[in-house]
């Protein structure tokens, strides 16, 4: 591929998915003023709970797919066969994955670990159905591929609908379990029709058990950065949750989610340069070849920089707007964790732009493990003595030390080359 073809086909992507990024960004947001002032901070805890868990749990059945499987989609461009052999090995190692976890599930319940909830029932198949969603949605083919436009804005279309549906017929707390399944159906819908979209483009997928395991073992150090990452995110709600209450988790989630919103941002770039940095570092790091990364990420740190300033400026205003009254340490939380926002999208664009393109997904994924695991740690212990605003305290610092490592890593690359 020619580099004007390689640089039209980047700017459509990215183009297209930061259309759809917009309208992604407006579920979670719309989703704080209609479900924490119709349920209350308690219930609407409740839900925030359950899905952080089930995202914690899909980690292990993502397994970093959504780098290395994607890495591999991208290589393999126009080899029909070869991607219906990666889909169906991916596609396995999933469900091989999953067996232990949806097990471990199924006994807690069994046990009756969770019977003092009087929703115990619906909120296991609310933790189920998100697990599910998370796990086997085969995103990371259409990103491997260059078409994330149309599967993403087909997620989004059923997020929001679903939110419509809860504004519409979520009116109090005694509608609580009709607000469950409302949440969970549109994201089972939109992992099922892309699994459709997905056969349909590489035929029926067949059984390679052999292979399943191939893709375990080669995909380990993507897993280790995935989970790394996404454990960083997902499993905060828990951990706060257990060592400061459902209030803390309900205070903490509406800021949390204006910056989860704020970083999002990077997604749509990093998704649509991914495959084309793979390309183009495979095999090859020399100076010349990575010096247009180092203009990307020198960028990206400028433009980052100027968006945490803004945020500074409207993210308060944000939240008064949509929480009202009954929330008062959401403004603090959001003043302490809003540098999170531009430290993670500058660490999250040197591994995906330079260190696993360049083949140092090893050492990058041990590094961000580490971090995500100290920052959790000292987030956890700081939260049982300030709550959200201990945890965000913990996760700001540990994060920025993380920044430090990674530019220490991306010089040795640049150094080496």
């Amino acid at each position: 591929m020619s580099i004007h073809r390689a640089v039209a086909s980047f700017l459509k992507n990215a183009g297209a998915l930061y259309l759809v990024q917009i309208i992604t960004l407006l579920a979670p947001l719309l989703e704080i003023p209609l479900l924490a002032r119709t349920l209350g901070v308690s219930l609407y805890g409740q839900i925030l709970f359950c899905q952080a868990l089930a995202f914690t749990a899909s980690l292990l059945v993502e397994y970093g797919f959504g780098i290395n499987a994607a890495q591999q989609t991208a290589l393999a461009r126009g080899q029909t066969a070869v991607l219906n052999r990666l889909v169906s090995q991916v596609m396995l190692a999933k469900g091989l994955l999953a067996i232990p976890m949806v097990a471990l599930m199924l006994l807690v319940w069994a046990v009756g670990a969770l019977d003092d909830n009087p929703w115990h029932l619906a909120l296991l198949g609310f933790v189920l159905a998100y697990f599910m969603a998370a796990g086997f949605s085969p995103m990371w083919y259409f990103q491997g591929r260059e078409q994330m436009a149309l599967p993403a804005l087909l997620d989004a279309a059923l997020r929001l609908l679903g939110l419509g549906l809860v504004a519409l017929w979520v009116r109090g707390p005694q509608d609580f379990l009709l607000a469950l399944p409302l949440l969970a159906i549109p994201p089972i819908l939109s992992m099922a029709g892309l699994l459709l979209w997905c056969r349909r483009q590489v035929g029926p997928l067949h059984w390679d058990f052999a292979g399943a395991c191939v893709q375990v073992r080669q995909g380990f150090h993507f897993f280790v950065y995935r989970s790394a990452t996404n454990l960083a995110i997902t499993a905060v709600p828990v951990l706060l949750g257990v060592a400061a209450g459902k209030r803390a988790v309900g205070e903490f989630a509406p800021a949390e989610k204006l910056i989860k919103g704020m970083t999002s941002l990077g997604v749509p770039f990093l998704t649509a340069i991914f495959p084309v940095f793979s390309r183009r570092l495979q095999g090859r790091a020399g100076v010349a070849a990575l010096r247009l990364p180092l203009l990307v990420l020198l960028g990206v740190a400028v433009v980052a920089t100027l968006g945490g300033a803004l945020a500074w400026q409207l993210g308060p205003w944000a939240l008064d707007l949509m929480l009202g009254a009954g929330y008062p340490g959401a403004q603090a939380v959001y003043l302490v964790l809003l540098p999170l926002a531009p430290l993670r999208i500058l660490n999250q664009s040197i591994a995906m732009v330079l260190l696993i393109p360049a083949g140092r997904a090893r050492s990058t994924s041990y590094v961000v493990l580490l971090f995500s695991m100290l920052g959790l740690a000292v987030g956890t212990g700081l939260s049982c003595f300030y709550g959200g605003v201990g945890m965000a305290a913990g996760l700001v610092g540990v994060e920025t030390l993380l920044l430090g490592v990674m530019l220490l890593l991306a010089r040795r690359t640049v150094r080496l080359a």
